[in-house]
């Protein structure tokens, strides 16, 4: 700060930052999706397929749509609206 440089005055406050509050449509939106999620990776909902030469090591375990017959990783589907 130099000589010619007006003082700034701190008034000991931090700046206050206002939090948007989510609306009830937003938040069960939100409530929706994850319950979508949560079912997709519910033990069982999905077949799993143990990939060659891995000895059903868990690193060896892919869902069963994200490879094909010989362990090669399928191009993802486009999801459908539901």
């Amino acid at each position: 700060m130099s000589a010619d440089a007006p003082e700034q005055k701190n008034s000991g406050r931090q700046a206050e930052t206002e939090v948007p509050r989510p609306d009830d449509e937003a938040l069960a939106e939100a409530k929706k999706k994850v319950e979508e999620i949560d079912a997709r990776y519910e033990p069982g909902a999905r077949e799993t397929v143990v990939l060659p030469g891995s000895d059903g090591t868990v690193s060896g375990t892919a869902f069963d749509d994200y490879v094909d017959d010989e362990g090669n990783l399928k191009k993802p589907e486009p999801e459908k609206d539901s």
